[in-house]
């Protein structure tokens, strides 16, 4: 992301997906780069090759798509539901599929990622947005988590060590294994797989920017910096114990989305009453930021329902292994010792690719 406008009140997001034709190839998507591109640069006003919203092929496989720092929710609506808009009416174009996904079906290492941005001002800011929203991994995980296995599970990609690890960390400019990050400007919150929807996407990126924009509220309220905040910068014994916390809820988060129960200080929390909450105390500052009212329907729809970024995905799966009759117990044998079940192909793309 370029460096952020509006003293540090921005927010933008990058979504990754693959592009796949009928037999789950991706050879196309460096064609598709050029098309929509210069699509972009004829219908969105806004473009910028330097600044975004842009489009390009990922160096770890998938097709990226980027808005600019935004100063409000609506505009970053606007930015990746038209730039996801034209990569699948593009997509179609060449009898392909876009899929907005956590993991390419069938090829458990192709994975796509949501990333989200919020700008701060200064580094007190920064640091106390990056310890809020560290607290909210686990909730964020059970919103966004977003990676179907096929036995009805949600699998965590990116958990390997490494740029794409779910390590929870101390405050850092310089820590790419961990799902915050502090980057020039803002922070970089990619504790979340693609959506599917732009809209999806957007709601997701409010949820995180409303927790961001709280925050800041708070901080500048403050008469003096809580104790605490030394503590978990210096690593101290204290933080540890948050830390182990924080990484059993997000483990829970990610295993069992929005039904997953926290455990905080010795209490137990549903994980859907923690982001009901957490939506409830941000609403304020998502309707200063002009959150669209589609947006916000979708995070009180994913609350009241408690579904997470997967559930429509490993629907969808489950009624195509019906339909084609790979749901009984021979099949499953096939599967587990990794045999062809026919379930990958146009029908499965198709529906991913068009559910919303």
């Amino acid at each position: 992301m370029a460096e952020i406008l509006n003293e540090g009140h921005s927010v933008g997001l990058e979504k990754e997906f693959y592009v796949v034709d009928g037999t789950g190839s991706t050879y196309r998507q460096s064609i598709l780069e050029g098309h929509i591109v210069d699509r972009m640069q004829a219908e969105m006003d806004a473009y910028d090759v330097s600044v975004g919203p842009k489009c390009y092929e990922d160096g770890s496989g998938p097709l990226e798509v980027v808005t600019r720092p935004c100063t409000n929710l609506q505009q970053l609506t606007d930015d990746v539901t038209t730039a996801y808009r034209i990569a699948q009416e593009e997509a179609d174009t060449l009898n392909c599929y876009a899929l907005g996904m956590g993991i390419r079906p069938g090829q458990s290492k192709d994975k796509a990622g949501l990333h989200v941005h919020v700008g701060y001002a200064d580094e007190g800011e920064a640091r106390h947005v990056f310890y809020t929203l560290q607290r909210h991994v686990p909730d964020i995980l059970a919103l966004s988590a977003n990676s179907p296995i096929r036995s009805g599970k949600v699998k965590d990609v990116r958990l390997v060590k490494g740029s794409y690890g779910h390590e929870i960390s101390p405050y850092s400019s310089t820590s790419n294994s961990s799902v915050i990050q502090k980057r020039s400007g803002t922070i970089e919150v990619r504790c979340m797989d693609s959506q599917g929807s732009g809209e999806e996407d957007a709601a997701i990126a409010a949820y995180i920017f409303g927790i961001a924009e709280k925050a800041k509220d708070e901080y500048h309220g403050l008469d003096e910096v809580p104790p605490e905040a030394d503590v978990m910068y210096d690593v101290s014994s204290s933080y540890e114990v948050l830390q182990k916390e924080l990484v059993k809820n997000r483990d829970r988060a990610i295993k069992q989305g929005m039904t997953a129960v926290f455990k905080t200080d010795g209490e137990e929390v549903p994980a859907y009453q923690v982001a009901a909450d957490t939506l409830e105390a941000i609403k304020p500052f998502l309707e200063r930021y002009d959150c669209p009212a589609d947006v916000l329907a979708i995070l009180e729809d994913k609350v009241e329902r408690r579904r997470s970024g997967a559930d429509d995905v490993l629907d969808i799966y489950r009624e195509v292994e019906q339909e084609k009759g790979l749901d009984t117990w021979w099949q499953g044998v096939k599967r587990f010792f990794r045999k062809d079940d026919g379930l990958f192909g146009p029908d499965l793309y198709d529906r991913i690719a068009h559910r919303d």
